[in-house]
């Protein structure tokens, strides 16, 4: 059996469950307030969710009620029919990821190109375990703020190079960002719209953070960050 992850905390109010390349996983974000906990996308598959979850419980904390969605990609939602507690995704993720399942159920030929596509995704759902996407429950049409107690969590949707379905989602009291893969070329060319990243890069720096948190990789100062999209 393989080591462990534990959770990374970041500040008063913020782990991270870090991410782990050969399976592509994300870093998966968690804010708990004395009301509620917040969790920032979902991961690759349920046995991604009950290692986090396994992790925020050895840590003595309470398990999200809420699970944010950064972005559609399946590294980041395709383990959302596993979480506890209400699913929240824009609207341009939901249509995408009901699109999925509508194809993944009338094609088998679909579930066999994505578990081939990538040694990844391979990696991750190794031993035959089933491909099951779902969309979130609520559908975020704005940016908005949810109250934990005592912190934070507030939504933003941005463009992005990336995708176009980005949302950010941001934790004033203690100056925490979460990008998703925002910064990112649009996959699976990975081509880079200047334009929009510009455009990111321009509302992050108007952002009032001192750590920025991406999905894969660790955390960056504003700065670094920054320096490393400009």
């Amino acid at each position: 059996m393989g080591k462990k992850v534990k959770l990374q905390r970041i500040s008063e109010h913020v782990w991270i469950f870090p991410f782990d390349s050969p399976k592509d996983r994300p870093n998966l974000g968690y804010i708990c307030g004395t009301k509620m906990a917040l969790a920032v996308d979902a991961g690759h598959f349920s046995k991604h969710v009950e290692e986090f979850y396994a992790a925020i419980l050895a840590e003595g904390l309470s398990l999200p009620e809420i699970t944010v969605i950064t972005h559609w990609h399946w590294d980041h939602t395709y383990g959302m029919h596993a979480v506890r507690g209400k699913t929240m995704a824009r609207a341009e993720t939901n249509s995408i990821l009901t699109q999925i399942r509508q194809e993944m159920s009338s094609d088998p030929d679909k579930v066999r190109e994505f578990l081939n596509s990538d040694p990844s995704i391979q990696r991750e759902y190794a031993g035959g375990v089933p491909v099951i996407v779902v969309p979130a429950e609520e559908s975020i049409m704005g940016d908005c703020s949810i109250a934990l107690g005592g912190v934070t969590a507030e939504l933003m949707l941005s463009e992005s190079p990336h995708t176009d379905d980005a949302l950010l989602v941001y934790v004033p009291e203690d100056r925490v960002l979460f990008v998703g893969d925002a910064q990112l070329g649009e996959f699976p060319s990975w081509k880079m719209n200047w334009k929009k990243l510009a455009s990111f890069a321009k509302k992050v720096q108007e952002i009032d953070a001192d750590v920025i948190i991406d999905g894969h990789w660790k955390p960056y100062t504003k700065e670094e960050f920054m320096a490393d999209i400009m």
